[in-house]
């Protein structure tokens, strides 16, 4: 289907005129934009399709720690999706319903490789992430989170505390290449890229368990809020959100996203600078009784 970036066409209208019943939201350059931030016109917007009784929950690559404010401020309150898959949680309910983490045996041979490469690195756990020195990389990615890492070495984390995602990064465009060959090196463990928009030339890589299937983690999902894939409209802008973007019956790639992204999505919106978000949902709530959009504006 052709793409459209203000979503006026037909076929988009006719796609938005589903019956709509859960949206998920990735975070970061998805609802956050360069500066971190969300808008109002986003929050009213969500608030607007809870009012209607759509639900709304998180699918991230974000731990759930660092998501959590967003959590609260924008009421993402049903069963989502964090750590790319490696951990399902429902936040109304403070219940865990799945979490696949890394074995401490595949968790040494990643930091020994990744430290021959001389790669930036996280240690995550479901609560905690860990670095080993703090520098550029960890300042501005632990400001980014709004979450502060504990700095531990990390022989003092492995083995226990179950490690859920392992984070490295470079910060120019040269040194890119080690992270490719890291995943190459590494089969056995699921890689997701994705970078700040605040610095393109970063490059952040997300390691998780291979069980830890994203596919696996939407049809969990979609049993858990009694919806089927049609009911459901996935917005994102990564790699790492091309899953849900695929799986959903309304996939929504945010302008800003790469090619690839976009080529896997039933439409396009504004970028997230733009309020992509709120410009959709804003276009479902005006087929929906009562006309909720009328309130959002």
């Amino acid at each position: 289907m052709p793409l459209t970036t203000h979503v006026t066409s037909a076929a988009a209208a006719q796609l938005l005129a589903r019956d709509i019943r859960l949206a998920f939201f990735d975070i970061d350059g998805t609802l956050l934009g360069r500066d971190g931030r969300y808008s109002e016109r986003v929050k009213r917007a969500i608030a607007a399709a809870r009012q209607q009784g759509i639900k709304t929950a998180v699918a991230s690559g974000r731990p759930k720690f660092a998501a959590d404010f967003l959590i609260r401020q924008l009421g993402l309150v049903d069963a989502g999706l964090f750590y790319t898959g490696a951990l399902l949680y429902d936040p109304r309910a403070e219940q865990r319903l799945a979490l696949h983490a890394l074995s401490d045996e595949l968790v040494a041979r990643l930091l020994d490789a990744a430290q021959s490469l001389d790669l930036y690195i996280e240690v995550c756990t479901e609560s905690h992430f860990y670095i080993e020195h703090m520098g550029r990389l960890g300042q501005s990615h632990s400001e980014h989170l709004r979450v502060a890492p504990t700095v531990r070495p990390f022989e003092q984390i492995v083995g226990r505390e179950p490690v859920v995602k392992l984070l490295f990064a470079v910060d120019n465009l040269q040194a890119q290449e080690k992270l490719y060959r890291l995943e190459r090196d590494f089969p056995e463990a699921v890689f997701a890229y994705a970078r700040m928009a605040s610095q393109p030339d970063w490059l952040f890589a997300s390691v998780i368990c291979s069980q830890a299937c994203k596919r696996k983690g939407f049809s969990h999902l979609l049993d858990y809020h009694s919806v089927t894939a049609e009911q459901v409209i996935a917005f994102g802008d990564a790699q790492s959100d091309m899953t849900f973007l695929t799986l959903a019956g309304v996939g929504v790639a945010m302008g800003n996203a790469s090619d690839e992204v976009k080529a896997v999505a039933a439409l396009e919106t504004l970028p997230v600078w733009d309020d992509g978000v709120a410009v959709v949902l804003e276009k479902v709530l005006e087929t929906m009784p009562g006309k909720a959009a009328q309130q959002v504006k």
